[in-house]
């Protein structure tokens, strides 16, 4: 009885060893950058002040850290994210590279494409899934200093005919047009070749995976879901997404995308002039990029100030959500660039 006890005892004693050894060996790869409070309790106290903020969430290693919620925000309450909608369609689409839907981003449009625009031009036909995804599609569009491009697009009679009446004006691949209707024409490809609303294709493959709840996603005139904007999420489930991409592709351990997809979407695939975005200096696959003191960092963002910004080297996650609706455009830019100024100066600062 005695010698079974003893040995017993080593049993444990050995375990425990192995567990702590493992636990230390897990953190000093992933170690979390100490954060100063007093200037995080600064940044939430001036984002207190901010007469359209909905909400503003800092997550660190996979935890949140500080969270506040503001005019009739919450962290389950559901809030239409407008442009982010393209973040996330650039996830889906790695997805439905993986499952066979489409074949590669150098695969052209022209077979997905031709049935629903028959006069397709052979130039426009040749126009590839990565062009789209890194808005270098060539297409005359103004989009991103007005916001009548996307009104007039988004209010026209067919959505993808729309696009595809417009002249190319540069050589696809060569310049950068912000340009909404390019990206929803990956919502109507990979909806039609999953046989299923692109919402219903994410709710299996994305959504579910990651375990969120139901959520409304704004159509175009023919059904589809918008790939530009309209997807509505919450704040929880923006950091979710974006604690995804920091932990390259894996969700608790489970895989929902390649962490090959995740570093490409996330490196650039075209530079920006210098007064094309504030705060990025090229755009990867419907995200954009820029570096800082902080290091590398990438963002998704929407009109009026929808963020998830990353920031790998600081392994850190902010969400900020801000009313849009019915404020006028020039408040609107004023707001999502105070947002951001507040996400990479003071946030940001608060990490060393």
């Amino acid at each position: 009885m005695k010698k079974l006890n003893y040995t017993a005892k080593i049993s444990l004693l050995l375990l425990f060893l192995l567990f702590n050894f493992s636990c230390t060996k897990e953190n000093s790869s992933n170690p979390v950058e100490p954060v100063n409070n007093t200037k995080l309790e600064a940044a939430f106290s001036q984002a207190g002040g901010m007469s359209n903020l909905k909400s503003l969430v800092v997550s660190q290693n996979g935890t949140i850290i500080k969270e506040a919620y503001f005019n009739g925000g919450g962290a389950n309450i559901t809030h239409d994210v407008r442009s982010v909608t393209k973040s996330v369609i650039a996830i889906l689409t790695g997805i439905a590279i993986e499952k066979g839907l489409i074949q590669s981003t150098e695969q052209p449009i022209d077979s997905f494409i031709r049935p629903l625009v028959p006069d397709l031009t052979t130039e426009k036909g040749h126009i590839q899934i990565g062009h789209l995804l890194s808005m270098s599609s060539g297409f005359e569009w103004a989009e991103l200093n007005s916001d009548f491009g996307y009104s007039s697009w988004a209010t026209a009679e067919n959505q993808v005919q729309y696009l595809f009446a417009k002249p190319l004006t540069s050589a696809p691949g060569q310049t950068f047009t912000y340009n909404s209707a390019a990206i929803h024409i990956l919502s109507v490809i990979i909806s039609r070749k999953a046989n299923m609303q692109i919402l219903d294709y994410a709710n299996i493959h994305f959504f579910g995976r990651l375990e969120m709840g139901g959520r409304n996603w704004q159509t175009d005139r023919q059904g589809y879901n918008n790939g530009g904007a309209g997807l509505e999420l919450t704040p929880g489930e923006m950091i979710k997404i974006g604690n995804l991409i920091l932990d390259k592709g894996e969700y608790i351990g489970r895989r929902i995308v390649s962490q090959e997809w995740i570093d490409r979407m996330t490196t650039q695939k075209i530079a920006l002039s210098a007064n094309t975005m504030n705060y990025a200096s090229g755009y990867g696959y419907a995200w954009w990029t820029g570096s800082g003191s902080k290091g590398n960092y990438f963002f998704a963002n929407g009109y009026g100030g929808q963020f998830i910004v990353v920031v790998p080297n600081l392994k850190l996650v902010v969400v900020a959500t801000n009313k849009w609706s019915g404020i006028g455009s020039s408040v609107a830019d004023q707001q999502w660039l105070a947002t951001m100024n507040l996400i990479m100066s003071d946030i940001l600062s608060a990490f060393n």
